[in-house]
C-alpha cells in the first residue's frame, strides 16, 4: 500500500500505516505452521482490517494532495491530471511489475503462467469480477490504482469552471461513496456464505471504492473546516474500542453478516467510518515513548509497501526450505520461531526491495521533475 503527504512524515499516521502493515503480515504468517490456538484465532482475521485502516489513510493522504491541487487550480486541465499520474505510478508501478514476475515462481498457488496474466498489467484482475488466482494479495492494490485513475478524472468532469473547488470535490466524492453503495445492493442480493462476501463484495474494485473515499472526506474536512477536525480528536478513544470490537467479530468469523442483506452492504462503510472518524486523535500521536520504538514504526512505515507486496513470497520461499530440508514445524514454540525467521525475511527482503526498486524511480520521478521545472 502507498500513501503519500505533503507535509512530510507525521508520526501519527506512520504508526497507524505499521500497525496496518503489521496485522497483514501477522495475519498472513497465521494461517501457517501450528501456533497457540487463540494465536490463530485472533491474528489469523486481522488481515482484514489492516487493509481497511490503510484504505482510510491512504484516501486521507492522498485525497489531501488532490485537494490542496485542487484549491490551487492544478487539477483542472488534462495536462495536471497526467501529472499527478505520472507521479503516483512512478510511485506505485515498479515495484508493483517487479512483484508480477517474483510471484511467477514464489506464489501461493505455485508457478504461474505467463500467458495468464495480462489483466494484471492493467490492474483488471478484480475490477467487477472475483479475483484472478494469482498474485491474490494485489486485490487491494488494484482498488488504490482505480482511485488515483479515476478520483482526478470525475473531478475534472465536475470542475467545468477552473475556480471551482469545494462543488465539484463534494460531488466527487458523493459519487464514489454512492456509487459502490448501489452496486453492493446489487451483488448483496446474490451472496449467501463468507466466501462470496469476500471474492465477490470485499475484494472487487466496484465495490470498495468507497472505502477510500471517507478519507478524502476527511482531508476535505481538515482543509475546509479545521475547528471540526480539532473536534473530532474526541472521538478517538471511542473509535479505538469499535475496532477493537471489530477485531473480535473479524476473530469470530463474523458470525450473522451473511444471513443479514444490510449488513453485508453497509459493514465496510461504516468500518471505514470510524476509522476516519479515530484518525485525528491518531495524527496527534507524537510518540510512544520510546525512541528505539518509535524508529521501529517509522522504518515499518516507510518499508510498508515493499512489506506488503513481497511478504507473500518470503513466506513461500521459507516454507519450501523448510520442506526439502525435510524440517516438520510442530508445536507452538516451534511455530512462533519460524514466526520470528518470517519477520527477518519479510524486513531483510522489504529493505532490499525499497532501496533498489522504490527508491531509484522515485529519484528519477523527482529528477524529471526538477529538470522540468
Amino acid at each position: 500500500m502507498t500513501e503519500g503527504h505533503a507535509g512530510g512524515r507525521v508520526f501519527g499516521l506512520d504508526l497507524l500505516r505499521a500497525v496496518a502493515i503489521l496485522l497483514v503480515l501477522v495475519g498472513h504468517s497465521a494461517e501457517h505452521c501450528e501456533p497457540p490456538s487463540w494465536f490463530r484465532w485472533f491474528w489469523g482475521a486481522q488481515g482484514t482490517l489492516g487493509v481497511e485502516l490503510f484504505y482510510v489513510l491512504s484516501g486521507f493522504l492522498i485525497g489531501s494532495i488532490l485537494i490542496r491541487l485542487a484549491r490551487q487550480g492544478r487539477l483542472h486541465t488534462r495536462g495536471a491530471v497526467w501529472e499527478f499520474w505520472s507521479r503516483r505510478w512512478a510511485r506505485t508501478l515498479p515495484l508493483y511489475f517487479f512483484f508480477v514476475l517474483v510471484y511467477l515462481r514464489f506464489d501461493y498457488l505455485g508457478v504461474g503462467d505467463l500467458f495468464k496474466l495480462y489483466p494484471f498489467l492493467f490492474f483488471m484482475q478484480n475490477f467487477a469480477w472475483p479475483l484472478i488466482p494469482f498474485f491474490q494479495h494485489s486485490w487491494s492494490l488494484t482498488i488504490e490504482e482505480w482511485f488515483y485513475f479515476l478520483f482526478p478524472l470525475v473531478f475534472l468532469w465536475m470542475a467545468r469552471d477552473e475556480r471551482a473547488y469545494r462543488k465539484p470535490m463534494l460531488a466527487t466524492c458523493a459519487v464514489f461513496i454512492l456509487l459502490p453503495l448501489l452496486v453492493r445492493m446489487v451483488v448483496a442480493r446474490h451472496v449467501s456464505d463468507y466466501d462470496g462476501f469476500n471474492f465477490q463484495i470485499r475484494s472487487v474494485v466496484l465495490c470498495r471504492l468507497d472505502s477510500i473515499f471517507f478519507g478524502v472526506l476527511l482531508a476535505l474536512i481538515k482543509t475546509e473546516r479545521p475547528n471540526w477536525y480539532a473536534c473530532l480528536r474526541w472521538m478517538g478513544i471511542p473509535c479505538v474500542l469499535f475496532l477493537l470490537g471489530t477485531a473480535i467479530y473479524l476473530a469470530k468469523g463474523l458470525p450473522g453478516l451473511v444471513a443479514h442483506y444490510w449488513a453485508m452492504v453497509l459493514f465496510f462503510p461504516v468500518l471505514s467510518l470510524m476509522v476516519a472518524m479515530g484518525l485525528p486523535w491518531i495524527e496527534s500521536i507524537r510518540s510512544l515513548g520510546w525512541s528505539r520504538l518509535d524508529r521501529f514504526v517509522t522504518y515499518t512505515s516507510v518499508v510498508s509497501y515493499s512489506l506488503y507486496l513481497g511478504h507473500i513470497a518470503m513466506l513461500t520461499l521459507v516454507d519450501s526450505v523448510l520442506d526439502k530440508l525435510g524440517i516438520a514445524i510442530k508445536g507452538p514454540w516451534q511455530s512462533m520461531a519460524v514466526y520470528a525467521v518470517y519477520g527477518l525475511t519479510f524486513y531483510a527482503f522489504a529493505t532490499l526491495t525499497y532501496f533498489f526498486v522504490e527508491q531509484p524511480f522515485m529519484r528519477l520521478r523527482d529528477t524529471q521533475q526538477r529538470t522540468l521545472a
